[in-house]
């Protein structure tokens, strides 16, 4: 397998990301228009990646209902990017979709860390390959 080149473009983050299992009350993510529910991966002020089965277009507005007693629970924005996560083994595509909030969100029910635990590194996301 050909390793990717390491990106030339400077990291854009607005904010700290938070890990989904220091939001507890995030029990799942709603999106719509389309309908389709997600598994949050991690939330910011400034955004939030999910994981789903739908794809949906940069640019697009979406509006991200919290499911459990996470608040606020409705928070419009806009998709900034949509990358393929995986194949799932029913053959159906998995996409990691990044949605920067049209406002900034408040996180003080975020769950603080046990001293032990360091900081969670940022996950790598794996990339489909063609191996053609």
């Amino acid at each position: 397998m050909v390793s990717r080149p390491p990106s030339l473009v400077p990291d854009q983050r607005t904010a700290v990301r938070i890990p989904a299992k220091r939001v507890p009350s995030i029990e799942a993510v709603h999106l719509s228009p389309g309908d389709s529910m997600a598994t949050l991966v991690n939330i910011s002020t400034s955004g939030v990646l999910v994981e789903g089965t739908s794809k949906l277009r940069p640019g697009s507005a979406v509006t991200v209902n919290f499911i459990g007693t996470f608040t606020p629970t409705t928070v419009r924005g806009r998709v900034a990017r949509t990358i393929v996560a995986s194949l799932g083994k029913d053959g159906v595509l998995h996409y990691m979709v990044g949605i920067a909030f049209d406002e900034p969100i408040s996180l003080e029910q975020v769950t603080d860390p046990p001293d032990s635990v360091q900081a969670e590194p940022v996950p790598k996301i794996s990339r489909l390959q063609n191996r053609w």
